[in-house]
């Protein structure tokens, strides 16, 4: 399927759909890159440290997250603005990948990112926001042009080859 087939089915999205759409990307794209990142800070594969104030205090990404939630939920009452909430969607969710990548450790207010328990915990958080944003944003009219693109057209050829046979 090519990329614009995808733009297509983008645009026949309503604006709520086109919302949770744009908010799942970022979330999914910012998930990721955290986890390759905290992956590479903790096992030192890079010369990139952890961000540690000169008192000693590791500042997480969830506090980014959280912080970014805010300005974001603001935005949101604030504002009317169809463009807005588009662009707002973005960093939505991104700041929601930069709090729930660490759910487990508010979750137990403790840094457990790293033991089974944390990892299973933020990644079953992630995966729940995942589905929700996927179920809202994609929808029944979205996976329907999806499937007629690639099932559909293939099951009108073969009608056809096998009319021309009979």
């Amino acid at each position: 399927m090519t990329l614009r087939r995808l733009q297509h089915h983008y645009r026949k999205m309503n604006l709520d759909r086109q919302v949770a759409f744009r908010a799942l990307v970022a979330f999914i794209v910012t998930f990721l890159f955290l986890r390759g990142l905290t992956y590479v800070i903790h096992y030192q594969l890079l010369p990139i440290q952890n961000l540690v104030t000169k008192s000693g205090l590791h500042i997480h990404h969830l506090f980014w997250g959280i912080l970014l939630l805010m300005i974001v939920g603001f935005v949101a009452l604030a504002t009317r603005d169809p463009k807005w909430h588009l662009q707002i969607a973005v960093v939505f969710g991104i700041a929601l990948a930069l709090t729930l990548d660490e759910f487990a450790l508010w979750l137990r207010l403790a840094d457990v990112y790293w033991e089974p328990i944390g990892k299973r915990e933020s990644l079953t958080a992630a995966l729940t926001a995942v589905a929700f944003l996927a179920l809202y944003a994609a929808g029944m009219p979205f996976w329907h042009g999806i499937l007629f693109d690639l099932i559909g057209k293939r099951m009108k050829r073969t009608k056809a080859q096998h009319r021309k046979v009979s």
